[in-house]
């Protein structure tokens, strides 16, 4: 009975703290749809400019660039580039790369290389690059790689987070504040059982807030931090673009047959010297087959003339010996 007596001013404070968490939660997620609505409103306007693709490798890039600024007053927008280049040095490439990437602040997600240098046929490299560049210096850091080669393509896009960003901050705010109240409950708490109960919720609610906080800072690194994806590839000579001219497209084109034509000269003579350990002594053993082969020939056609000499020699002296019995024959008849 006493037992019972002592719980009930905590199943009072219980039973007025959940009511007011209700009023609370409520208000809550009242303050938590108003927000998402204003924030609804506020990037309907932007949000089918901003998410759009573009490949226009001159300037629809940075104009992207200029509109996302723009736009992003108490917005969450997250921006990705594509940038497919070329270029006739590759290691001052990637020198330069190198330099702008730090220049920005930036650092390189991910990087990776292939083709070789010493490939006669081919000696164009490619290399792709993952970088994250802070929002405010990517309009620069483009700049700067357009201008250490050729672009060939640029595509951009632009992905408004700011609902789900709203809506994860504000489900953290009403589990702080939800935990506060529990804190204030348990000081207040008389009973083991509603110890551990109010202990046991306080943990739940503090591994949801570490979920809510990890997607916050993912969703704050994405938006500080602009992702470039580029692929550059190592050329003789820079690809013809289309506003250029008939017979400038017609030049590059010719220099490029040319520059195939003495790399291929020149795979097929590595060729054969790297290969010379092998065909050279085969080389030699078919000149020696060939070799002794035209000399046994020769020596058959040599016997058989003087066989056929021979014959025609034998009868020849045959048909002396007819020729001579005929006439003998005929002096003795006459």
């Amino acid at each position: 009975m006493k037992r019972h007596f002592l719980l009930l001013p905590i199943t009072l404070l219980s039973l007025s703290l959940a009511s007011c968490g209700m009023q609370e939660s409520s208000s809550d997620r009242e303050a938590s749809y108003a927000a998402k609505s204003a924030a609804r409103n506020a990037t309907g306007a932007v949000s089918e400019t901003m998410s759009y693709e573009t490949s226009d490798s001159s300037s629809a890039g940075s104009d992207l660039i200029t509109l996302t600024r723009g736009a992003k007053e108490g917005q969450k927008l997250i921006t990705t580039m594509s940038i497919d280049m070329e270029t006739r040095d590759l290691e001052n490439f990637l020198k330069e790369l190198n330099a702008a990437t730090t220049e920005a602040g930036g650092y390189f997600e991910s990087s990776s290389m292939s083709g070789s240098s010493y490939d006669a046929i081919d000696k164009s490299r490619s290399a792709s690059f993952t970088a994250r560049i802070p929002e405010e210096k990517l309009a620069a850091y483009v700049q700067k790689l357009k201008g250490s080669g050729n672009v060939l393509s640029e595509n951009s896009y632009v992905q408004d987070v700011t609902l789900e960003y709203t809506d994860v901050e504000s489900r953290k705010h009403a589990l702080t504040a939800e935990r506060d109240r529990l804190y204030e409950l348990l000081a207040q708490a008389a009973s083991t059982e509603a110890i551990l109960t109010i202990q046991q919720r306080i943990g739940e609610i503090d591994s949801q807030l570490e979920s809510y906080e990890s997607q916050l800072r993912h969703f704050d690194n994405s938006v500080s931090y602009s992702t470039v994806n580029l692929y550059v590839m190592e050329v003789r000579e820079f690809r013809a673009a289309q506003s250029d001219s008939f017979l400038q497209r017609v030049k590059t084109g010719f220099k490029n047959s040319a520059y195939f034509g003495v790399e291929l000269c020149t795979t097929v003579l590595v060729l054969l010297l790297g290969l010379s350990p092998i065909w050279i002594p085969v080389l030699i053993l078919v000149l020696l087959l060939i070799h002794f082969g035209k000399k046994r020939r020769e020596k058959e056609a040599k016997a058989r003339e003087e066989a056929k000499a021979r014959r025609e020699a034998a009868q020849a002296e045959k048909e002396a010996a007819q020729a001579a019995e005929q006439n003998s024959a005929s002096s003795e008849s006459k």
